[in-house]
């Protein structure tokens, strides 16, 4: 059982993805966000910045990496959301941006994504994430500080 209290900085996307999801029939099923992945779900991130890891794999791995976006930035909100369905099935492309605060600097924080996501027997298994990681950097001011604080297991 997942507390969504420890995920709060993160509750905008949470509630992006999970709305998103919810208005594509039969997609995936699962009542919040993280009940959406399968066990062993893969998480690309193909511009990672430095010191952090190109994947994740697993959901418990999402979860315990997620816990630590709290410590470095605090989302106010979403915007410009886009679901796309192709012609794949069970691929969806989210389009989105978000916006908030970086926790130790103060700075804003505004970053587009798109999000490749591939579901089948009704839970996620891949998602594959194009975001700018050099606007996690400016935020936060320090790119190990993500790596410290999403990945370190700290």
């Amino acid at each position: 059982m997942v507390d969504y209290a420890e995920f709060e900085a993160l509750a905008p996307f949470i509630q992006l993805v999970e709305e998103s999801l919810a208005g594509l029939a039969g997609v995936a099923d699962g009542d919040r966000y993280f009940d959406l992945f399968a066990d062993d779900v893969v998480m690309e991130f193909l511009y990672a910045p430095p010191g952090t890891p190109p994947a994740l794999h697993g959901r418990q791995t999402i979860i315990d990496s997620f816990r630590g976006y709290g410590r470095i930035i605090t989302l106010d909100r979403m915007s410009d959301a886009k679901v796309y369905t192709t012609t794949t099935p069970g691929v969806v492309i989210l389009e989105y941006a978000s916006h908030g605060t970086g926790v130790t600097t103060g700075r804003p924080y505004h970053q587009h994504y798109v999000s490749i996501v591939t579901i089948r027997d009704r839970r996620i298994v891949h998602w594959r994430d194009y975001s700018n990681p050099l606007v996690v950097i400016d935020t936060i001011g320090d790119g190990q500080a993500m790596a410290k604080a999403m990945f370190s297991g700290e």
